[in-house]
């Protein structure tokens, strides 16, 4: 954006996009769409102001362009300083009705092209996605969450802070992630222990504790506790719960030792893994 759009930026409250009729066809200042024209689901669009590199007016010199800016449905709440790119769809109603259909994203969040974020869900500040995300509704997310490329966050799931889930992972229903968690690349958590089932009333993911780490293409089972800043092993299948502080691996997944046991093979670090965080 321009230096005139930033300074509106600086100034301009945290956007209601249930407003957008009133903003057409000026700014949204809230936050920059970036990328190509995007229509919203009436064909409509609005502009930024910000100029578009390579365009020349009739006698060759450089001319501003605006960029192209979607409005969303009413229920989304941006807050400033967001950056959605284009291709990003926000507040996508579920088959199922909801009691609440607003979907509230925090200031500075980063989402990237062919994400998707249903509607009713609440979401802190700083959040980021890679492409491809899905966020399903109902989902309470902290702050300074970053979801990687191809995961997704199915329904009724709470994430904490600082919570970092890589690409292809999958979070079942009804998942409780708490603070400082970490999900590599494939890792899947269950949620029926039933399959099947057309009751669903146990229904249930896994609670993955305050600093515990996930390894690679790991899966965890419904119902199963990981304690806190414990280590599951690349490729275990979690089938009980995981006492704090423990590492475990294999099919099913049995405890190994202390993760203060686990030492660096390259000698790079001198202090215990996973230590507790001191946010003194």
């Amino acid at each position: 954006m321009h230096a005139g759009a930033d300074k509106r930026e600086d100034r301009a409250p945290d956007l209601n996009v249930a407003d957008q009729n009133a903003l057409l066809p000026g700014p949204l200042h809230c936050f920059t769409r970036v990328g190509k024209l995007g229509l919203g689901s009436e064909g409509t669009s609005t502009t930024s102001g910000a100029p578009r590199a390579g365009m020349r007016s009739p006698r060759g010199a450089m001319r501003a362009v605006p960029a192209l800016v979607v409005p969303f449905p009413k229920e989304v709440q941006i807050g400033r300083g967001a950056r959605i790119d284009d291709g990003v769809l926000l507040g996508i109603r579920p088959g199922r009705a909801l009691a609440d259909y607003a979907l509230r994203i925090g200031r500075n969040a980063i989402v990237r092209s062919g994400s998707v974020l249903y509607a009713g869900s609440t979401i802190g500040d700083a959040f980021e996605t890679g492409h491809n995300v899905v966020i399903r509704e109902q989902n309470e997310i902290g702050s300074q969450v970053k979801i990687w490329n191809s995961s997704t966050i199915d329904y009724g799931c709470v994430i904490g802070d600082r919570v970092k889930i890589h690409s292809n992972c999958y979070v079942a229903q009804f998942t409780t992630i708490e603070d400082d968690v970490f999900l590599a690349p494939g890792a899947s958590l269950a949620n029926d222990p039933h399959p099947g089932s057309e009751t669903h009333l146990c229904m249930r993911g896994p609670t993955i504790k305050a600093g515990a780490q996930i390894g690679m293409n790991a899966t965890i089972l419904p119902l199963v506790t990981i304690g806190e800043r414990s280590l599951v092993g690349a490729g275990a299948v979690v089938t009980r719960d995981v006492p704090p502080g423990m590492i475990v691996a294999g099919n099913p997944a049995r405890i190994l030792k202390p993760v203060s046991e686990l030492s660096c093979p390259l000698d790079l670090i001198d202090h215990e893994y996973l230590a507790e965080r001191d946010d003194r």
